[in-house]
């Protein structure tokens, strides 16, 4: 199913609980893809491993769309990084992407990745796929995190950013990547992740339900798992995790 163009349908609402929630109340009603929720502040949204996502008025970007997806779920792993790559592409500043679903300046986290898939059984699956930017995020108002320091382009680049303006590149670019994953898969945008990737060539430390584990960043794989060489030599893919360190 594909959309003639994402953002043709949509609610903007002045604050939100969270944008995600508002998108997945629009699919329960066969809402179509590309709906898309924009809220000016939320104040419960979330991130991945449950972390809370919260924004003040005016200072962040923070949207979620609704995709419906004819790739076959085994194969919709790697759609955080397809979102990644259109989103870092869309900055006005050199980001780079952290895997899974982080978007990075200088070490810093600029932006995040949420994708949700949704399996109801009584209709097609979908997933909601939410982004929060830091946009005109004052260095005083960043937020503490347990992992990555925070950043925003307001820091970055000493001047307010447009975030309407901001929205519709970002949204332009989500739907072309989206489009060429879609018909042609991951591999079609491998080339673009690897110019963006920050973990290719570092030594790194990933957090697995069976314990951390080190190595050395090998990029992704054509199914969107982080490859690490270990100490032995060995390349081994991880589909899920948390890179918790980086030299």
């Amino acid at each position: 199913m594909t959309s003639a163009r994402f953002g043709q349908l949509g609610s903007f609402l002045p604050d939100a609980p969270s944008t995600q929630d508002i998108v997945r109340a629009a699919a329960g009603t066969l809402g179509p893809e590309g709906f898309i929720a924009v809220a000016d502040q939320q104040t419960a949204g979330r991130g991945r491993r449950g972390r809370t996502w919260v924004s003040q008025p005016g200072q962040c970007l923070m949207f979620s769309l609704l995709l419906r997806p004819d790739t076959p779920i085994e194969a919709l792993a790697p759609l955080t990084l397809v979102a990644g790559i259109a989103v870092a592409e869309a900055l006005p500043v050199p980001a780079r992407l952290r895997w899974p679903n982080d978007v990075v300046i200088g070490g810093a986290k600029l932006a995040g990745i949420l994708a949700e898939l949704e399996t109801p059984a009584d209709r097609d699956p979908y997933v909601i796929l939410g982004i929060g930017i830091n946009v005109n995020v004052p260095a005083a108002d960043l937020p503490d995190t347990d992992r990555l320091p925070a950043t925003s382009l307001l820091v970055e680049t000493g001047a307010t950013t447009d975030r309407l303006a901001l929205l519709h590149a970002v949204v332009d670019r989500l739907q072309a990547a989206y489009r060429e994953f879609e018909a042609l898969g991951f591999r079609a945008l491998f080339d673009r992740y690897a110019a963006l990737d920050e973990l290719a060539g570092v030594e790194l430390e990933i957090e697995t339900p069976t314990g951390p584990i080190a190595g050395t960043g090998r990029g992704v794989d054509g199914s969107g798992r982080l490859v690490v060489r270990l100490a032995d030599g060995e390349d081994r893919a991880f589909e899920a995790g948390e890179v918790t360190r980086v030299r």
